[in-house]
C-alpha cells in the first residue's frame, strides 16, 4: 500500500482530533513511540506519528442495559400438550417486551479505524401480551436470557468531530424458546471529542447523538405453562362462551380446540404446556441514541447511551484498557 493511500486511511483514526488540545503533541509524541512495541492496532505508530490520540487497543468491558420495545405478533398457531395449529380467530392489541442484562465485552482496535468485538450476557425479562379478540384480557410471561454476538465498529474522525458506524449480529436465548432468534444491529453516531481536567491527567470524553436499527427473525417457537400465563378470572371470560358470535363463526377444528382451552382453564392449568409458534417483529426497528463515554486516564473509562423514540434503552458500562 502506498503512503499516500495509507495516510487516507490513517484520517479515519478513532476520535481522531486536530485540535492541539486534543492532538498528541511532539513531545508526548516521541515519548510514545520511544517504547512503542505494539501489536495491534496496525499502523498504530503511523497514527501516532501523525500526532493521533490512540486508545490502548484491547478493552474488557462489563454494563448494565435494559430494554422495552413493542413488538407486533401474527400467524399464531397453539397447541395444548401437541404441536401448535393456526388460531387466526385470535388477534392482539398490542405486545411489549422488556430485557435486563449484565453484559461481559472484549474488544479490539484491529486498525487505527477498525474496532471487532465480542459480547456475552445473562439476565431476565417479562413479555407482555393483550390480546383483543376473540376476548379481551392483559397476559405476562416471566423469563430467563441471554445473549451472545460479535460486532465490528468503524471510526472517522476530522478536527474534534468523529461519526461512527456499527454492525453486531447477536443470539437471544429465552427460557419461553425452543431456539435463539438471531438479530442484526446496524448503527450510526456522530459526536464531539473533547478533553476534561489538565492535560497531563489524560481525560478524555464525548458526546453524541445517533440512530440504531434492528431486525430480528420472524418466526419463533416455544412453550409455556398455561398457569404461567393467565391472570386470574380468565375463566369468567368463557362463560356461554358456545353461544357467542365468534364461537359460531369458528370452524370445527377450531372450535375444538376453544373446547379443550377452556376445560384446561376449569381443571388443567398445572398439567398444561401451551406449545406456540408465531411471527414477530418490532413495531419500530427505529429509534434515536445519545450517550457518551468519559476516559480516566489511558486504562479506565465509563460509558453510557439512552435510547428512545420507539425502542426505549438504558446502557453503563465501565471498561478497562491494556496493550497487546
Amino acid at each position: 500500500m502506498t503512503p499516500r493511500w495509507l495516510a487516507v486511511l490513517l484520517l479515519a483514526a478513532p476520535l481522531a482530533a486536530q485540535e492541539p488540545d486534543l492532538t498528541a503533541g511532539k513531545a508526548e509524541r516521541d515519548s510514545l513511540l520511544k517504547d512503542y512495541h505494539q501489536i495491534f492496532p496496525i499502523w498504530g505508530r503511523k497514527a501516532i506519528e501523525r500526532g493521533i490520540h490512540m486508545p490502548l487497543p484491547l478493552g474488557f468491558n462489563i454494563g448494565y442495559y435494559h430494554m422495552s420495545q413493542d413488538i407486533e405478533i401474527s400467524n399464531l398457531g397453539v397447541g395444548f400438550n401437541k404441536p401448535p395449529q393456526p388460531v387466526d380467530f385470535i388477534t392482539f392489541d398490542r405486545a411489549n417486551a422488556e430485557l435486563s442484562l449484565i453484559n461481559l465485552r472484549v474488544d479490539l482496535w484491529v486498525l487505527p479505524f477498525l474496532n471487532v468485538y465480542g459480547v456475552v450476557g445473562s439476565g431476565f425479562g417479562h413479555t407482555t401480551v393483550k390480546l383483543a379478540e376473540p376476548v379481551s384480557f392483559t397476559t405476562t410471561a416471566d423469563f430467563d436470557g441471554a445473549n451472545a454476538g460479535l460486532g465490528l465498529t468503524g471510526v472517522y474522525g476530522f478536527k474534534n468531530f468523529f461519526t461512527v458506524a456499527d454492525f453486531n449480529h447477536q443470539w437471544g436465548f429465552s427460557s419461553l424458546l425452543s431456539a435463539p432468534v438471531p438479530a442484526n444491529i446496524f448503527s450510526a453516531r456522530l459526536g464531539h471529542r473533547f478533553r476534561v481536567g489538565e492535560p497531563r491527567k489524560q481525560q478524555r470524553a464525548t458526546v453524541w447523538v445517533g440512530a440504531m436499527y434492528q431486525v430480528l427473525k420472524s418466526e419463533t417457537n416455544g412453550s409455556i405453562k398455561l398457569s404461567d400465563i393467565l391472570p386470574s378470572g380468565t375463566d369468567s371470560l368463557f362463560n356461554d362462551y358456545q353461544n357467542s358470535s365468534w364461537y359460531q363463526g369458528l370452524g370445527p377444528a377450531q372450535k375444538a380446540l376453544v373446547d379443550e382451552f377452556v376445560q384446561r382453564l376449569q381443571g388443567g392449568l398445572d398439567t398444561t404446556t401451551v406449545n406456540y409458534s408465531l411471527n414477530k417483529k418490532t413495531a419500530d426497528p427505529w429509534n434515536m441514541v445519545v450517550g457518551g463515554t468519559l476516559d480516566v486516564g489511558p486504562h479506565w473509562g465509563i460509558r453510557w447511551e439512552f435510547g428512545f423514540f420507539g425502542r426505549k434503552s438504558v446502557m453503563l458500562m465501565g471498561n478497562y484498557r491494556v496493550k497487546i
